[in-house]
């Protein structure tokens, strides 16, 4: 790792002046981590080879390559299971730009660039601030003498009326790029405003399509666009009970068939849950539903393995 890439802290820049190019994480296992590019290929994924590890059980071994390409950064899908998104499209291949979000399964990174400056020119520049202090001193000295003198000029009412003016003027000012503060900001508003109806909509359709795990990948987006929204938060607790719900219900019917000999009848019902839980093969659930299908293979005298209930999703993928 550390020959492609230098791992530092968020808010952490290298120590040597020059322009870098980083991948800071915002959420998942890496959360709060900044990995400055350093070589020209960079792999990232769930191999221990990887240049960035990913703790994501969405993430493939080899999931995506940055590679630098002139002067820009070019992501590239290494034919990953769930695929990449850069911003909310799914890519192939895309030339990353400044602040990009690149999406691997529920982590997500931002493209920047910082620039660190020489400490010899930082130094000339204080040293440049401290002289320009010592210059200022005298004019202060004489404008405090020109004040003095108008405070006992006859003719003082003269200056107040022009100070008067200026503040106005200023007045008029700041309230003009305050109104354009507000309606930038307004703009801004709709735009995420529109984004997150769009997001509603894609994770409520996966959600009546009884594809949870997709559906709350919607949702966890629309919380990385607005943090703490109440409607992502509430989509997303709901979603997540759902799926708790759902397994819960298949694995009593599964049960049931056990206990009544019908074998084939619970394997399908295993197989529910294993699609369900597709993403996230180490969950306990998804654990227990393939040792129990083992056990009814033996039963039914089939080989072990001889289930395939994610067939069609990766005929599908």
């Amino acid at each position: 790792m550390a020959k492609n890439v230098m791992v530092l802290k968020h808010f952490e820049s290298p120590k040597d002046a020059g322009i870098y190019h980083r991948l800071v994480c915002l959420t998942g296992g890496n959360k709060g981590e900044s990995f400055i590019l350093t070589g020209n290929r960079i792999i990232m994924g769930r191999s221990e080879k990887a240049d960035i590890r990913l703790t994501d059980a969405k993430a493939s071994r080899e999931h995506v390559e940055i590679t630098k390409v002139g002067d820009n950064w070019v992501a590239t899908d290494l034919g990953s299971q769930n695929g990449v998104l850069v911003n909310e499209k799914k890519i192939k291949q895309e030339t990353l730009k400044e602040g990009d979000k690149l999406i691997i399964g529920q982590t997500v990174f931002k493209f920047a660039k910082v620039e660190v400056a020489a400490k010899k020119a930082a130094k000339e520049e204080d040293e440049s601030e401290s002289k320009s202090k010592k210059t200022m001193i005298p004019l202060l000295v004489l404008v405090l003498v020109f004040v003095a003198a108008f405070l006992f000029d006859d003719d003082e009412v003269k200056p107040v009326a022009q100070s008067t003016t200026a503040i106005r003027g200023f007045e008029d000012i700041s309230n003009e790029y305050v109104g354009n503060l507000k309606k930038k900001q307004a703009k801004e508003d709709k735009q995420n405003k529109e984004k997150l109806n769009t997001i509603y909509k894609r994770g409520l359709r996966e959600y009546g399509e009884s594809n949870y795990f997709r559906a709350i990948h919607e949702f966890n987006l629309a919380l990385i666009i607005s943090p703490g929204d109440p409607q992502a938060e509430y989509y997303l607790r709901k979603t997540k009970e759902k799926l708790d719900k759902s397994i819960e219900e298949i694995t009593e019917q599964a049960k049931r068939d056990e206990t009544a000999l019908k074998f084939k009848s619970a394997i399908i019902s295993y197989c529910s849950i294993i699609r369900l839980l597709y993403s996230v093969p180490d969950d306990t659930r998804h654990k227990n539903a393939e040792r129990q299908i083992k056990e009814l293979e033996l039963k039914l005298g089939q080989e072990q393995g001889e289930t395939d209930c994610l067939k069609k999703q990766r005929t599908n993928q």
